[in-house]
């Protein structure tokens, strides 16, 4: 049926992680679903992490048990899920004098943490003296350290693909997923809401009903509740996180207090190292939000601080990004804001239900939540089923099982290098066959990208067709490897446009024009 003549059970605002693990939850429920986002899906902050999966050791410090205990579990629950995306890491804590918490605190932390955990299989967490400490990290500084403690988090180097995970199995369930389609305008009616949207890449105007809508906005909840002519309180306290990525400082990855105590980490990432993320308020466009100067002097001063010798300097960057966090609850300055969630009904019939607040890691119980008080307003008695339901690529076996036995026999049947058949099993799991189906028709799409990824031409088809991509940088940063390398694949922006040209019907000036638009967007996290 056209979605413009159907009345949803809901609809969904936001194709982030939270809305997009919405939308696969309901979809799964039988519910009548459709997702709208106003981008490109994963464009806001879930496309702006730390790149983990973590129980937010530090929680600890604020008190918060129960949240640190719910984070821990859903990391089980997505390690399960989603092995060829997340990996365990370890995470080394230096420890010096006068830092806002000693080695015997610490160390009561990290056994605390490693109790909360479900995944027993992850080596003992421990702490240790100056001399174990240079031996697991030499660069560190030695003036006034006491000692280290290490411990354990999962690394997801590409967090957009779990949300692309997510649209892909709700629009499986059954849900209609659709990106560059904004909301405008939220009208109660009796029994339901009218949403007035707009196609944003051509203009056109669209309307959407259902018998609920959810506001799964994140950073922009409160603009989608003003746009249901909800004006009180503000509920969001925005705050930003920047993100630096350099050459390759260490292969261990470092949880480090600054000189004003937040943490922050320096993290290997395939061939190049992350440092971040600072937490300061934010009451700017919540549409252009990049690293500026103080941010990038701030994580500079501190990695150098505690790296004195590794030389880092502005020209080592090679981009930064910068990301909102949609925090719903005040504090007394930004990194004590909980990251709870709260779901609460709104409106004049509490039809308009908004999820706020909250954590990657967490998406999917917060999904269950307020989907949870969606079907109580429906009158539908429904289970949640994503805790043990697989997400679009889960596999059949355990992961270094099915690579074992799967990468010889995919690269002999379709001709390609089994480093390729790895490389894109650890991003989209078992759809990988999927991808190299395309490479039969066409050889020349299992062909490399670019020099700095693993990455095939097949992709990109399997982008457009499979997961909704419109634009070049919808492919190469939010959906592929080779959008987080150090050249983005910008010497290879022509090519790959003209691969979506065929594709998308694009002749040669809107090439030149996307071209252009997705050079503007890299050039966007060079500027600082």
């Amino acid at each position: 049926m056209n979605p413009l003549q159907k009345i949803f059970d809901l609809i969904v605002i936001g194709g982030g992680i939270t809305g997009a693990g919405v939308a696969r939850d309901a979809a799964l429920r039988g519910l009548s679903t459709l997702l709208l986002e106003k981008r490109d899906y994963a464009s806001g902050v879930s496309s702006k992490t730390t790149r983990l999966v973590h129980g937010g050791l530090r929680y600890l410090a604020n008190f918060e048990v129960d949240l640190v205990a719910e984070a821990l579990r859903e990391r089980a629950i997505l390690r399960r899920q989603a092995p060829y995306l997340i990996t365990p890491m370890p995470i080394l804590i230096p420890i010096y004098q006068g830092d806002p918490h000693g080695r015997a605190a610490i160390s009561v932390g990290i056994h605390l943490y490693e109790l909360l955990s479900r995944e027993k299989d992850i080596p003992h967490y421990f702490t240790s003296g100056t001399e174990k400490t240079l031996s697991l990290e030499p660069h560190l500084n030695r003036t006034g350290l006491t000692g280290s403690a290490l411990f354990y988090d999962h690394q997801i180097i590409l967090p957009e693909r779990l949300v692309i995970e997510n649209i892909v199995a709700a629009r499986e369930a059954g849900a209609t997923v659709m990106n560059y389609t904004g909301a405008e305008k939220i009208e109660e009616i009796d029994g339901g809401v009218i949403v007035k949207a707009r196609d944003t890449l051509s203009g056109s105007t669209l309307t959407f009903r259902s018998r609920v809508l959810i506001n799964a906005g994140g950073p922009w909840v409160d603009q989608v509740r003003k746009a249901g002519g909800i004006d009180r309180k503000k509920i969001i306290c925005p705050t930003k996180g920047i993100h630096l990525i350099v050459p390759k400082l260490s292969e261990q990855s470092l949880f480090v207090a600054s000189k004003d105590g937040r943490m922050f980490f320096i993290i290997p990432m395939d061939r190049w190292s992350l440092i971040g993320t600072t937490d300061t308020k934010y009451d700017g466009d919540l549409d252009e939000v990049h690293a500026d100067t103080g941010d990038v002097d701030y994580l500079l001063n501190e990695s150098r601080r505690v790296l004195p010798g590794l030389n880092l300097t502005r020209s080592s960057i090679l981009y930064t990004y910068a990301g909102i966090r949609p925090l719903a609850f005040e504090g007394e300055r930004e990194s004590r804001i909980s990251r709870k969630h709260r779901v609460i009904p709104e409106g004049r019939t509490g039809r308009i239900i908004t999820i706020a607040g909250g954590k990657f890691t967490t998406y999917r119980n917060m999904a269950e939540d307020v989907v949870d008080e969606a079907c109580k307003k429906l009158g539908k008695k429904t289970l949640c089923v994503t805790q043990r339901e697989p997400l679009a690529g889960s596999l059949p076996a355990e992961l270094n099982e099915y690579v074992r036995e799967t990468v010889p026999q995919l690269a002999e049947r379709f001709g390609v290098e089994p480093g390729i058949v790895r490389h894109l099993i650890h991003f989209y799991g078992a759809r990988v066959e999927r991808i190299l189906l395309y490479t039969k028709d066409d050889p020349r799409l299992a062909e490399p990208i670019s020099p700095d990824s693993m990455d095939i031409y097949a992709q990109i088809l399997y982008s457009i067709r499979e997961e909704g991509a419109k634009t070049i940088s919808d492919v190469l940063l939010r959906r592929m490897h080779t959008g987080i390398t150090a050249s983005r694949g910008e010497p290879q922006a022509r090519q790959i446009a003209g691969t979506m040209a065929r594709e998308l019907g694009w002749n040669s000036a809107e090439q030149d024009r996307r071209v252009e638009k997705f050079k503007e967007d890299l050039m966007k996290e060079k500027r600082f």
